[in-house]
């Protein structure tokens, strides 16, 4: 079976990660809310591409706790859905301060922990070839 390699995911969590910081500048430097929201847009459409091929690979490679992760996946999605709301609700101000402490976090803290246990299956499904 040809499996996708996890430099695919890696890259994908640097772009990530790059949008979000991208998307907590603009917030700072108080841009326009529809620069704001486009920026919304584009980091949830990204995220669902890249849960995407991680699940796939979840599923190419046999991922045990695969059940489990696709539900974190829902769960941050239907996080960022509301990021739009957050905003209107408490301001610029208080977002980014939220922003950094809670969802840019648990990305984050998505990616080196449990996006790192898809990695290391992966790793030990090849030495096992």
């Amino acid at each position: 079976m040809k499996m996708i390699d996890a430099p695919e995911i890696e890259q994908q969590h640097q772009q990530l990660v790059s949008m979000f910081e991208r998307l907590n500048d603009a917030v700072r430097k108080r841009e326009s809310r529809e620069e704001i929201y486009e920026l919304i847009d584009e980091v949830i459409a990204y995220t669902r591409l890249h849960f995407a091929t991680e699940e796939r690979i979840m599923a190419q490679s046999g991922y045990p706790e695969i059940a489990a992760h696709k539900d974190k996946h829902r769960q941050l999605i239907d996080e960022a859905l509301h990021l739009k709301e957050k905003l209107n609700y408490v301001g610029e101000e208080m977002f980014t301060e939220w922003f950094n402490h809670w969802p840019f976090a648990r990305v984050l803290a998505h990616i080196q922990y449990a996006d790192k246990q898809i990695e290391l299956h992966i790793k030990q499904s090849r030495e096992k070839e």
